[in-house]
């Protein structure tokens, strides 16, 4: 909650502190962390002026407020009332809305994206309400896991247009046909509409209404995780003057291909397409897909058996920049992507494959321009074809190998590279600790791993790393964060042998450290506690589930650590 404190800089260096110019104090001010940033605020009313006066260091806050009930004269209320702060992004979790016009009157001219996650509303005419107050700035709504008492519209006046809500989202949550007949009167202009974990009344009835009135601004529609069924996406596609440019389907089970296909026909605009977790597409589905949509640059399926994927598929595709493939056969050498070459593709994800000899090095030869690569448990014919690949992914910033059992510890060890003789004399082995871009990096469930693979490791940009279920000390950990100083993210849940030394080395040597998953780490103590408590100051998510040697007291301690926004270990903040 934003409370100005109304005092002046004070001490030796408060004179020449005041003295600097603003802007100088704004240039400072841009480049602190959250927490920093957050506690200038607080530090004297002409700093607090700069931050609150300055749309891009406010846009940086997010109001946020839990477990409240929200109604007129409400504590929260009078204080965002008599605030002189603005937010542009607003999430209410867990609370009781009843309409209160002094609040969003106050706030709502401000408000860019609103999130309401597992709120109980009085009524539809309260959400109504809440959109005629954020009217002129509001430009994503979601909705998650949200209840309303009643959803009557009958005596609701729909007087206002909400020109600027661009975005829709409903997620988990019963989506009424008089919210369908709300949206589709005040906001003329979405682009993007989501529908997840969620469903409708009347068979999609007023749904397709929905979509009809907008054919000529919406470019994005996700339906996935719902009862969508052939008829209705059947007469989404043939909308006069619908051009949809985003589609995602996945796990929509009542779909089959043919209905994929009947889509992809009337809808060739389409550039991003997710049908994961769907049927597995055969290479005819494959060919006839390509066909009808050529410019797809983004899409994630599942695959069967597939004799060629390069001529069935991928050879079509000539803009793709996003891959994400999952092999149901785990059948040995189906997935040969040898001869597709796109200097496009950025993003590649694969999963369950199984890879052949000399499959990924010639595959990265011909696309050497990814920057994201996972391979998520997949097994390899000769491991040290991996190995050959980063030859040639010099760029690559996001590297996930979780679940990859064929790599063990000499796969990071440097000294391995002399004595490995293989056929491709004119590529230089590139280990992959050499990666000098990498920023993420999962390692986790690669059971085979230990402290030698973190002793090896050497990114200076490394932000995110995670170690899940590895056979780690704090050994390891010491080298770990010397050699990756960056580091900001750092999951090493259920690594039974991580201990308060491993900790210590982690909360006092990374001074960016934001996130730190402990969670069945059953070697931590107290004094784990003493050493977050004493070095952690941007520290916002924390885990200690499971940590049998943790008291009581101590996960109470961590409730007073001032950055933190997440605790997880049975004690609520």
């Amino acid at each position: 909650m934003d409370v100005s404190i109304e005092h002046s800089c004070v001490g030796e260096g408060a004179t020449s502190i005041q003295a600097l110019p603003p802007e100088v104090l704004f240039a400072i001010f841009k480049n602190l962390r959250m927490p920093d940033l957050a506690s200038v605020r607080q530090t004297c009313t002409h700093w607090y002026d700069i931050v609150t006066n300055n749309r891009s260091l406010m846009n940086r806050f997010m109001l946020s407020l839990r477990n409240t009930q929200i109604y007129e004269g409400c504590t929260e209320c009078k204080m965002l009332t008599n605030t002189r702060s603005t937010f542009e992004k607003v999430c209410l979790k867990a609370c009781e809305i009843r309409w209160s016009p002094g609040l969003w009157w106050s706030v709502g001219n401000h408000v860019v994206e609103l999130t309401l996650n597992e709120c109980t509303l009085y009524d539809v005419e309260t959400l109504i309400n809440m959109m005629r107050s954020t009217r002129g700035t509001l430009r994503s709504l979601t909705i998650k896991s949200t209840k309303f008492n009643s959803h009557s519209l009958a005596k609701v006046p729909l007087d206002f247009r909400m020109e600027r809500l661009h975005s829709l989202t409903f997620r988990s949550s019963f989506v009424y046909d008089e919210l369908f007949c709300a949206f589709k009167q005040i906001g003329p202009n979405l682009k993007t509409l989501k529908l997840t974990f969620s469903s409708f009344e009347h068979g999609g009835e007023q749904l397709l209404h929905f979509v009809a009135q907008l054919r000529s601004t919406l470019e994005a529609i996700t339906l996935s995780y719902t009862k969508v069924n052939r008829a209705i996406l059947q007469q989404i596609g043939r909308i006069e003057s619908l051009r949809l440019r985003k589609v995602s389907l996945k796990a929509c089970y009542e779909l089959k291909e043919r209905d994929i296909l009947d889509l992809a026909h009337t809808q060739p605009s389409i550039v991003h397409l997710n049908l994961d977790n769907l049927f597995s597409a055969n290479e005819q589905f494959l060919r006839t897909l390509s066909a009808f949509l050529p410019q797809l640059k983004r899409i994630k399926l599942r695959v069967a058996r597939i004799m060629n994927l390069h001529l069935s598929f991928l050879a079509n595709l000539k803009q793709l920049n996003y891959l994400k493939i999952t092999d149901s056969t785990h059948a040995k050498g189906n997935l040969d992507l040898s001869a597709y070459e796109n200097p496009c593709l950025e993003k590649l994800y694969v999963s369950a494959a199984s890879f052949s000899r000399n499959i990924l090095p010639r595959f990265f030869e011909r696309c050497p321009n990814i920057r994201s690569l996972t391979l998520y448990q997949c097994t390899y014919e000769n491991i040290h074809d991996l190995q050959l690949a980063f030859s040639h992914l010099k760029g690559l910033e996001y590297l996930n190998l979780q679940r990859t059992f064929d790599i063990g510890d000499n796969f990071f060890n440097r000294d391995v590279f002399d004595t490995v003789v293989m056929p491709f004399e004119r590529i230089r082995f590139y280990p992959i600790a050499n990666l000098r871009k990498l920023c993420y990096l999962n390692l986790s469930h690669c059971r085979d791993l230990s402290d030698q693979t973190l002793m090896a490791l050497s990114f200076p940009l490394l932000k995110k790393i995670d170690l899940r279920g590895l056979h780690i000390t704090e050994a390891g950990i010491e080298s770990m964060v010397r050699e990756c100083p960056l580091l900001e993210y750092v999951l090493v849940d259920a690594c039974k042998r991580i201990c308060d030394n491993a900790v210590l080395y982690l909360c006092r040597d990374l001074r960016g450290l934001r996130l730190l998953n402990l969670e069945g780490c059953k070697a931590i103590t107290d004094l784990s506690v003493e050493h977050i408590m004493r070095y952690c100051r941007s520290l916002v998510w924390l885990n200690v589930l499971n940590c049998p040697q943790l008291t009581v007291e101590a996960k109470k301690r961590l409730t007073t650590l001032r950055s933190l926004r997440s605790l997880h270990g049975h004690v609520d903040l």
